[in-house]
């Protein structure tokens, strides 16, 4: 039996939520001992209230399921603080709530044996791809620039054209993580400087990597995501906003290593229009 803690985050958007729930649900008939750490981000009333009913009545559908509704939005870093303090489990799936999970359990058993095989990873992700074009990869990994752009690698590219193999990165967006709970606690938890909200993750990234820790990309898994369905309703947090002061801070964080962990340059980023159009 393998043993695996899951953390999902909501924001009022709770049927989204349960969908995935219970996906992760029917891992546990299927070898997996399944520690499940739901919180809710301070949604509103109706939303807290489906979700808790949803848990009562699947809470023998996980070795574990804790359900904690917090009465302000924690962020996203905040919130899956919570599930790395919670967690038992020596590998840990912390996910965005907008994923579009496969029936088939392959894709977490393939994650599973990358970081069997590397004791050295201390993330494992997948492939994103698009969840209204499931055949254009959304992000295989994520490269810095010497200034510390953010670049998604081979973005908009046809699925196709991509290799499928695993391939060690700068960072890996958070919408999929498979963390070594080892690692996490050698460097601590999420830091609380970029809330609530963007950048967090490439922080993590580079402070598991400075710790002698590998990010992996397995180009094989490729998982839909839909990209942005909590982070745009946030009205006291316009994403666009957050995003510009959020990228400042982090260049400023990291300036004096940043051209040693230049992967792409300027020329590699494309945030263009989906699918990119063929030269």
């Amino acid at each position: 039996m393998r043993r695996l803690t899951a953390s999902l985050l909501n924001i009022n958007q709770a049927q989204m939520t349960i969908n995935m729930l219970d996906k992760l649900a029917r891992l546990s008939t299927q070898g997996w001992e399944i520690q499940m750490v739901l919180l809710d981000n301070g949604s509103e009333r109706d939303q807290v209230q489906q979700l808790s009913d949803w848990c009562y009545a699947a809470r023998d559908r996980f070795a574990e399921l804790v359900y904690i509704s917090a009465s302000r939005n924690l962020g996203a870093n905040g919130g899956r603080n919570v599930a790395l303090k919670l967690a038992q489990a020596g590998q840990i799936l912390i996910m965005d709530n907008d994923l579009i999970l496969p029936d088939d359990p392959g894709w977490i058993e393939t994650l599973w044996q990358r970081m069997e095989e590397d004791p050295h990873a201390g993330i494992v992700g997948p492939m994103l791809v698009f969840g209204d074009h499931p055949e254009i990869v959304q992000g295989a990994g994520i490269g810095l620039t010497a200034r510390g752009r953010v670049g998604y690698l081979n973005r908009a590219q046809s699925i196709d054209s991509v290799p499928p193999t695993t391939v060690q990165v700068v960072a890996s967006p958070a919408a999929c993580w498979l963390v070594r709970k080892e690692a996490q606690q050698a460097v601590g938890l999420l830091s609380d400087e970029f809330y609530p909200m963007q950048y967090w993750d490439v922080d993590f990234c580079v402070r598991l990597g400075l710790a002698g820790w590998q990010i992996l990309c397995d180009r094989s898994v490729r998982i839909q995501h839909i990209e942005n369905v909590t982070t745009r309703n946030l009205k006291d947090h316009p994403y666009a906003r957050v995003a510009v002061r959020h990228g400042l801070q982090f260049r400023e964080k990291w300036a004096d290593i940043l051209p040693q962990l230049a992967t792409i340059t300027d020329q590699d980023i494309y945030w263009g229009p989906i699918p990119r159009a063929q030269d």
